[in-house]
């Protein structure tokens, strides 16, 4: 019985889910500066060709992101986001320069 309600319950949480036309999207760019106050990251656009969104830097909001090792400026970082009317909002960031010196 208690298999069958789990059940049900991750039926309803995906099909919940499924009705949201907010699909995340990657940008990836090196940190100009990071505002833990704030909670904002900016990143200059180092991959135009790449990037959805278009300009030389994007700010993101980091009030609902999953940060792993903290960005510092120089850094070259990957955020999975989503657009929130004309914000940026992020949900993981990735510290690529790091995780790269720590396989090392």
């Amino acid at each position: 019985m208690k298999t069958l309600r789990s059940c049900c319950l991750l039926l309803l949480l995906a099909a919940g889910g499924c009705g949201n036309d907010t699909r995340g999207q990657v940008y990836q760019g090196v940190c100009v500066r990071m505002d833990a106050a704030a909670k904002a990251l900016e990143l200059s656009n180092s991959q135009p060709e790449l990037n959805p969104i278009p300009g030389e830097a994007a700010v993101f909001d980091l009030s609902r992101a999953s940060v792993g090792l903290p960005p510092e400026p120089g850094d070259e970082i990957r955020v999975a986001f989503v657009m929130d009317g004309s914000t940026l909002v992020a949900h993981k960031v990735m510290n690529v320069t790091k995780q790269s010196l720590r396989e090392k």
